[in-house]
């Protein structure tokens, strides 16, 4: 059975600011909509698919965010199960600033493709990276982050000791 080295969830007060911030902008543009008389039709609509849109988003934020991210000697996986990558597959991992990664967070490129897929908050994934962070915690995405790199040197892809004849 695989050990479990780090855990990365988003907090219950970050989940609601974000479904609030998210769900009011939404039902402030569908009451602008319904209040306000727009000029033409075709602000009204805009207006209202935007007002949806971001109600939607605020939902899929919602569910998105009870999961967690879990890291284990097996490799990386979600709490519901939904498999990454493998230690093995790892090439290297990348939290620096001008890194295209989730906020607070960092960015795994491995060295096959993975499972194309979006939890808005926690993770993405496209082509060979996989962004986590976003609504979590700086500290624990840092912490995880760090394990990897440990686990990584271990393996000795980014630090190669020399021998001294």
């Amino acid at each position: 059975m695989a050990r479990e080295l780090a855990r990365l969830e988003v907090s219950p007060a970050r989940r609601t600011a974000g479904v609030a911030m998210q769900g009011g902008l939404g039902l402030f543009l569908l009451y602008l909509v319904a209040t306000r008389p727009m000029g033409s039709a075709m602000a009204s609509l805009i207006l209202a698919v935007a007002g949806f849109t971001m109600i939607w988003f605020a939902w899929r934020f919602w569910q998105a965010t009870e999961v967690s991210i879990v890291l284990t000697t097996d490799g990386l996986f979600d709490s519901n199960g939904r498999f990454f990558c493998n230690f093995s597959d790892i090439a290297k991992v990348d939290r620096g600033f001008f890194a295209f990664r989730p906020s607070a967070g960092f960015v795994i490129s491995t060295k096959s493709p993975v499972a194309r897929g979006w939890a808005p908050g926690l993770w993405w994934a496209f082509g060979k990276r996989i962004g986590i962070g976003g609504a979590t915690g700086r500290a624990g995405g840092k912490q995880m982050s760090d394990i990897i790199s440990v686990m990584l040197t271990e393996r000795g892809n980014e630090i190669r000791a020399r021998k001294d004849d």
